[in-house]
């Protein structure tokens, strides 16, 4: 910190390879993820609680989750069951109990993203975007280790 100033300067011992990390560009919090053991159930609680009704559903046979999903602005809140209780999402439930999964943020480009989180080192889980047919959109997770346990994705396109 600038004792003179008081403002908090980046240390150039904190980057990449000695140079200053690029700024990756968001638009906007795309959507949350909360992962459930029970949708209907879980679908019930949120009416019940915040008087909403679902906007939306979708499956996603190659991920093997079933969501229904609430618009909060442009952001959406995601609740989602494993379909067979393989998935990601029941490894997740098994390993920390329900609860917020993916907090996704909203790029332009899902590629140009990666190839930017890939030249400041972040620790990826995609190393090329993957396309999400039910949706028409890419996207690409970062590691929870990079993200200190939340897991994080860019998306590009319009929920």
């Amino acid at each position: 910190m600038n004792k003179a100033t008081g403002v908090w300067k980046r240390s150039a011992t904190c980057t990449q390879g000695g140079r200053m990390p690029e700024k990756l560009n968001t638009n906007y919090i795309d959507h949350i993820s909360i992962a459930v053991k029970d949708l209907k159930k879980a679908e019930e609680d949120f009416r019940r609680a915040f008087g909403w009704e679902v906007d939306g559903r979708y499956s996603d046979y190659d991920e093997r989750i079933r969501v229904a999903y609430y618009m909060i602005g442009p952001t959406a809140l995601e609740i989602m069951e494993d379909m067979d209780g393989t998935g990601e999402v029941a490894k997740y439930i098994e390993k920390h109990g329900e609860g917020m999964m993916v907090l996704s943020l909203n790029v332009d480009s899902a590629l140009e993203s990666l190839d930017l989180l890939k030249r400041n080192g972040a620790g990826l889980i995609d190393q090329k975007p993957r396309f999400a047919e039910e949706l028409n959109r890419y996207f690409a997770f970062l590691h929870p280790r990079q993200c200190h346990g939340a897991l994080t994705e860019v998306i590009d396109g319009k929920y």
